[in-house]
């Protein structure tokens, strides 16, 4: 493996701030690279490649769209050589493509189904699904609540964005609750869907469902269904990794008397999700796993397992 690779690797693994299709981008570029200095031989390919994907899911082990993608290309791996792996990459823009325009045309069909035309909408986090589904659909005239996002503060992005086409708030996280009763609905990204329907996403999540559920407010989760979480699935534990401490608290002398926590992700159960908005349809989580399962090569992963 060239010192490229190695490099591009490590920058997969440290990019705090892209979204999982900018992530996805960086994964396939590093395979192609490595299919140019491959031997076309069949067992050549097949080791170096499982080698890689390896290292590439190692390097977002928690990342469910990325591990999806690593299945559709390697699925069938006895099969495998360089004409079908790039193939398979090409194949790939093309779904994504495809599942992306499914997706917003069940946004649209939601929107028309609430019959409001300007929603109050409360945003965690960054989502690049959620933020071009609001644009594209503009006409709607919403007016948007985000919440700052910490530790990284990726909702002050969200909001310079969509400041520029709707009204838009800032808001602090602390603060959901004193605007929870101005909002129509809440919208959230998806990092991961696991197996018994919970959703893995910006830490924050979490209660901000809970206060939803409490003031009876739609909470629904945006996203396709290549977010289905396989570490889940297949009953391995999915860990939410700490991050480091100096994004909350940077006085060295005081560490030794602090324990500092800081993560990025949190879990909130599916009993708080109203649906999710996805390339399947506008669905309860029950019915999407269904529809998930069937929709991707699930048993290539057990070779990871």
């Amino acid at each position: 493996m060239n010192n490229d690779i190695q490099l591009m690797l490590e920058d997969l693994r440290n990019d705090n701030t892209s979204g999982a299709n900018e992530l996805i981008d960086k994964a396939l570029e590093i395979v192609r690279i490595q299919l140019e200095s491959v031997e076309e031989t069949s067992e050549k390919i097949k080791a170096e490649i499982f080698n890689l994907v390896k290292k590439i899911m190692n390097s977002r082990p928690s990342m469910a769209p990325l591990i999806n993608t690593i299945g559709f290309l390697i699925h069938d791996l006895e099969k495998l050589n360089k004409k079908i792996l790039e193939e398979r990459i090409d194949q790939f823009y093309v779904d994504r493509a495809e599942r992306g325009k499914a997706l917003a045309q069940a946004f649209r069909t939601f929107l028309t189904i609430k019959k409001k035309t300007a929603p109050k909408i409360m945003l965690i986090s960054y989502s690049s699904t959620i933020l071009n589904q609001l644009i594209e659909n503009k006409d709607y005239n919403f007016e948007i609540y985000i919440l700052e996002s910490r530790p990284l503060l990726e909702g002050i992005r969200v909001a310079e964005t969509l400041s520029s086409y709707f009204k838009t708030n800032l808001i602090i996280d602390a603060a959901m609750g004193k605007f929870i009763d101005e909002i129509d609905l809440i919208l959230i990204g998806v990092d991961s869907v696991l197996k018994d329907g919970s959703i893995l996403n910006k830490i924050g999540t979490f209660p901000l469902a809970v206060l939803a559920n409490e003031k009876n407010i739609d909470f629904y989760a945006v996203g396709d269904c290549f977010k289905y979480n396989l570490k889940s699935h297949y009953g391995k534990e999915v860990i939410i990794e700490e991050k480091p401490t100096k994004e909350l608290y940077s006085e060295e002398s005081q560490k030794e008397l602090l324990k500092i926590h800081n993560y990025y992700f949190d879990i909130t159960p599916t009993k708080y999700i109203t649906g999710i908005i996805s390339d399947l349809g506008i669905l309860k989580m029950e019915e999407f796993l269904k529809l998930a399962k069937e929709n991707l090569p699930i048993g290539w992963y057990e070779d990871f397992l």
